[in-house]
């Protein structure tokens, strides 16, 4: 029965969570100020269980009434959710600009929509602890069964939440499922409550005095625990990525270690008593395990490493390695702390019900000081020293035992032993270096903030930054790389293309803020107003845009909003020429709700007519299902959808408001007559507006035939998009990235006849030096007869393209700039010297042979391709060349003639 209710409450709990993210936001604040709402509902349910217990003399149909209690507004809300968003829309708008007084609102609409099924939820534990003490004869015994029972029904509704439920049933019927539960508990509850015999209620006695510091101790020990759960996230998501199945497999192993420690404290009650000096060992016991597990996690990480990182069973090792420890601890001083103020108590119900009101206030406080003290100001490591200091305090607070004073001196001795010897330099020195390590960079700048911890990590070529990288936790967000760079500039320099005149933008996430560069070049801007979920984020834009004059953030034409870019939709009352976007991943827990169709929606609603929306779609980052799933979502919200290519399988969706005009030459081409766009699309392989246009890939009706059978990604079901991601066949991708169908796609397409006639007639071959790219990057798209080094010739020969040349070949600007300051000498540099000569069409210098042979194997092949195609010594120098590949030999053997290798 207890089980059954544990399962539910976990379920509701997984649906609510996620259905209030959309009603207010997925900020840290407003997920914070969610889950405090509904602990602030549990800790009423604990106060009012004592007043219930007075008035019934049969708890077990007290308790059969708040189950359906639970089961019947948890379903309601379920259903209720989706309509929510729209309701409180006006208010939300009108405190748009007071961040005090929107966290305030989200706090009371939170704590009321939750009130009801939360106090019911609250109230169950303590109704069914005197009926069962009485069965059993033991109050520790009661206590502990039901509290381990009711958690390990909580870790089954967790997976099944995340497994089963949701992706089959979606939110809503796994609210429903979880209401079933809580219901079938109540149903139970009444047939065995006809068993059990009434009891006289009694009046509430005061508790002995130590009462008072039992309940102090249970109080501390909740808050540390749900500050351990909001910090030890955070620093296990420095190893795991952070899905929503990760997040699943960590809370259930907490909560299988409360379980545990709750029934094992049970088992042991039945034969001893549970004494006050087991109380403070368990809670010294604690600080020891978290100092314990911290000091010896580096060694953890190096023995699971040939393990698959990104595992449930992975995360499920690395969790219970740091916390399972200290949670099976929490669970069984939770259970001695209820024995020892049972025994100052005489009312079951009302010694339960203070004991888990002071562990849930306790709770509510350490999560919401988890998230906006310790994490943001003591940082993670100081975060850990401090919680061992709670439990150490802990330990202090919970009275002495009668016996030796040495005794109980131990577990505070031990506690402070533990806290002496806290290994604080640990997170730079161990944990700090693998992140360098995992990204193959060094940390140039690091912050631990309220979202997360973030890390800015540089690239080095020849002792100098090639690129810099963003990563959040474990997880790589975007990079100044070129081809990063080029998918995301084109966010911006696309719409801007074919929209007569965007003045007013909005970009949604700022990352390493090159989408927001590009929109500060466009000439008729005069608003960009920034979104993003982190204020590091924006903060740390400095270190990419050190010069403030080319910093967008520094623009007086850009307005900054800390804020969830749903929320901020929702809650805007401007509309937009140009609304982009490129959020995290799909697969990151919380994010599939920025690729729904009913996001998409708002995103058109907030669009002036004609206005055009671009959106990132990370397709090597989801399998092919999950790909079609968000362009069936954004074709459903914009008639116009079509896809284009951005970089590799970066791609980008665009749609309109009413659909976009025929555009003039002249306005389709003025990019490239501007200095600052002009020479960004030139340096990210854009050169004309023909390549431009070579970019597009769909139009609606090819994207709806070729989604007619996927579901659309929506509200309700947001695990369609999974978090499991492994490798497979393209077999979609590779249609839409064939660059020769995408030509003769867009010739019969509504396109043709809005792209200018004479860039539609260029665009042929800047499709044929589009495929060339795509093939450079992508295996299956080449042919039998694929030769790499005939495409490069190819381009040489056929284009005065230099981007593309020397990006297939392996360098790029920035690359051959650090090349030529540290000069030829360096073989590294000579290679991309070397690049750098043929991707400019310069004459071949003349090699001689010790040069020739010192060269790297690369920069021979790219010598001799130089040669062949303008120089004079290509069958000279082929002769002495040190390898070849198989490829090379091919073409050289036609285009310089025979020789011996």
């Amino acid at each position: 029965m207890f089980f059954l209710s544990g399962t539910g409450a976990l379920v509701l709990e997984t649906v609510w969570f996620s259905q209030a993210g959309l009603v207010v936001g997925n900020s840290v604040w407003s997920a914070s100020l969610v889950a405090a709402a509904f602990m602030a509902g549990l800790g009423l349910g604990n106060a009012i269980a004592m007043a219930l217990a007075r008035r019934w003399k049969t708890p077990v149909r007290a308790y059969a009434l708040v189950e359906t209690l639970a089961a019947a507004s948890g379903a309601l809300l379920a259903a209720a959710f989706p309509y929510l968003p729209a309701l409180f829309r006006p208010l939300f708008a009108a405190l748009a600009e007071d961040a005090a007084a929107l966290n305030a609102a989200r706090l009371a609409i939170a704590f009321g929509l939750m009130l009801i099924p939360a106090t019911a939820l609250g109230a169950s534990l303590p109704l069914l602890a005197k009926p069962l003490e009485a069965l059993t004869g033991s109050y520790g015994f009661a206590l502990g069964r039901l509290y381990g029972i009711n958690t390990l029904g909580a870790v089954a509704g967790a997976l099944a939440a995340e497994l089963v439920l949701i992706p089959s049933l979606g939110l809503r019927g796994s609210g429903f499922a979880g209401a079933a539960c809580n219901l079938c508990a109540a149903l139970i509850a009444l047939r065995i409550s006809k068993t059990i015999k009434s009891e006289e209620s009694r009046i509430f006695t005061p508790a002995s005095p130590g009462s008072g510091r039992v309940l102090a101790a249970a109080f501390l020990a909740g808050g540390a625990l749900l500050a351990l759960e909001v910090v030890g996230f955070r620093f296990l998501l420095l190893f795991i990525d952070g899905t929503s199945l990760i997040f699943a497999v960590m809370l259930s192993v907490v909560l299988a270690g409360i379980a545990v420690g709750g029934l094992t404290a049970a088992r042991i009650s039945r034969h001893n008593t549970l004494s006050a000096g087991l109380a403070r060992g368990a809670a010294a016991a604690s600080a020891v395990v978290l100092i314990a597990g911290y000091a010896a996690y580096p060694w953890l990480l190096r023995l699971l490493a040939p393990l698959h990182p990104q595992s449930p069973a992975s995360a499920a090792l690395l969790c219970a390695f740091l916390m399972m420890p200290a949670a099976l601890l929490s669970g069984f001083l939770f259970t001695v702390l209820g024995e020892r103020l049972r025994a100052g108590m005489d009312d079951a119900v009302a010694a339960t019900g203070a004991l888990t009101l002071a562990n849930t206030l306790g709770a509510m406080l350490g999560s919401l000081l988890g998230a906006f003290v310790l994490l943001p100001v003591l940082g993670l490591e100081r975060s850990f020293f401090t919680l061992a200091l709670v439990y150490a305090t802990a330990v202090a607070v919970i009275p002495g035992s009668e016996g030796a004073p040495w005794r109980g001196l131990r577990p505070a001795l031990a506690t402070l032993l533990a806290l002496a010897f806290f290994p604080f330099g640990t997170m730079t020195e161990k944990h700090w270096r693998a992140i360098e390590a995992r990204f193959a960079g060094r940390i140039v700048a690091a912050r631990e903030g309220l979202a997360q911890t973030t890390f800015y990590v540089a690239h080095d070529f020849l002792g100098e930054p090639l690129f810099l990288r963003l990563a959040t936790n474990s997880y790589s967000m975007a990079s100044t790389a070129i081809g990063v760079q080029r998918y995301m500039k084109l966010f911006a320099y696309l719409p801007a293309a074919l929209h007569p005149k965007i003045e007013r933008a909005l970009l949604i996430c700022f990352g390493v803020g090159m989408t927001a560069s590009a929109l500060t070049d466009l000439p008729d801007l005069r608003s960009l107003e920034v979104v993003d979920v982190s204020s590091d984020i924006l903060d740390m834009g400095d270190i990419v845009h050190a010069d403030p004059a080319r910093h967008p953030l520094r623009d007086p034409r850009v307005r900054t909003h800390v804020e969830d870019g749903r929320f901020f939709l929702q809650t805007a009352t401007g509309h937009y020429d140009l609304i982009t976007g490129e959020p995290p991943p799909p697969k990151m827990a919380g994010v599939a709700s920025l690729y729904t169709r009913e996001y998409f929606e708002l995103v058109k609603d907030r669009l002036n007519p004609a206005g055009i929306a671009t959106y990132w779609l990370p397709a090597y980052l989801l399998l092919e299902d999950e790909a079609l799933a968000i362009i069936r979502a954004f074709c459903d919200a914009f008639e116009d959808c079509s896809l284009w290519s951005g970089f590799h399988r970066d791609w980008i969706l665009v749609g309109s408001r009413g659909g976009v005009a025929p555009v003039t030459r002249e306005h389709f081409s003025r990019l490239w007559t501007l200095e600052r766009s002009g020479s960004e699309l030139r340096r990210i392989g854009v050169d004309s507006p023909a390549e431009l246009a070579a970019l597009f890939m769909a139009d609606a009706d090819a994207l709806r035939e070729l989604t007619a059978r996927s579901s659309p990604l929506i509200d309700d079901r947001p695990r369609r998009i999974r978090s499991a991601l492994y490798h497979e066949p393209p077999r979609h991708a590779l249609w839409l990235m064939d660059a020769e169908s995408g030509r003769r796609r867009l010739e019969t397409s509504p396109w043709a006849a809005i792209l200018p006639s004479a860039v539609l007639a260029e665009s042929a071959d800047a499709f044929r030096r589009r495929a060339i790219l795509d093939r450079a990057l992508l295996a299956e798209l080449r042919g039998a007869d694929y030769n790499f080094w005939s495409d490069i010739a190819d381009l040489l020969r056929r284009t005065e393209l230099v981007e593309l040349p020397r990006w297939l070949l392996g360098s790029g600007a920035q690359a051959a700039a650090i090349a030529a300051r540290r000069g030829s000498s360096d073989p590294v540099a000579a290679e991309h010297l070397a690049i750098d000569a043929v991707a400019h069409r310069r004459p071949a210098a003349r090699v001689d042979k010790a040069g020739f042979a010192a060269m790297t194997p690369r920069a021979q092949a790219v010598t001799v391709l130089h040669h062949c195609l303008f120089g004079h010594q290509g069958k000279e120098l082929m002769a002495a060349m040190q390898q070849a590949d198989a490829a090379f030999v091919a073409w050289a053997s036609r285009e310089c003639g025979p020789a011996s290798y």
